[in-house]
């Protein structure tokens, strides 16, 4: 089974993009470059917020590491309908997005 999902997982990585090779290599990374090169483009692109939540959770994980990084991205995620009714508005390419950089949630961990 390992050998199956290490071989899976090479696959992945060959159909990505050169830049994108390099950070999906890393394991906590891995997850969201699937996200943003296969799930994403046939989702559409719906964050509301910037940057973006792809970025920002990249962000959070480079910063944070895997365990906090992902708390703040699933906090993202749930904060994220509160913040297009309250939180700064900015235009951004044409679209109206709600500024909520990483910096405005990650203060109180005094890094």
């Amino acid at each position: 089974m390992a050998a199956f999902s290490g071989m899976l997982m090479l696959l992945w990585l060959s159909w990505l993009p050169a830049q994108a090779r390099l950070a999906a290599a890393q394991p906590q990374q891995f997850a969201l470059s699937f996200y943003r090169y296969a799930i994403g483009p046939m989702d559409g692109r719906s964050c509301p917020s910037f940057p973006v939540c792809s970025v920002y959770a990249g962000q959070a994980l480079e910063k944070h590491g895997l365990l906090i990084g992902s708390w703040l991205m699933l906090d993202r995620l749930i904060h994220e309908a509160d913040d297009v009714q309250l939180g700064p508005v900015m235009k951004i390419h044409g679209q109206e997005r709600v500024i909520d950089p990483l910096s405005r949630n990650d203060f109180w961990l005094g890094t």
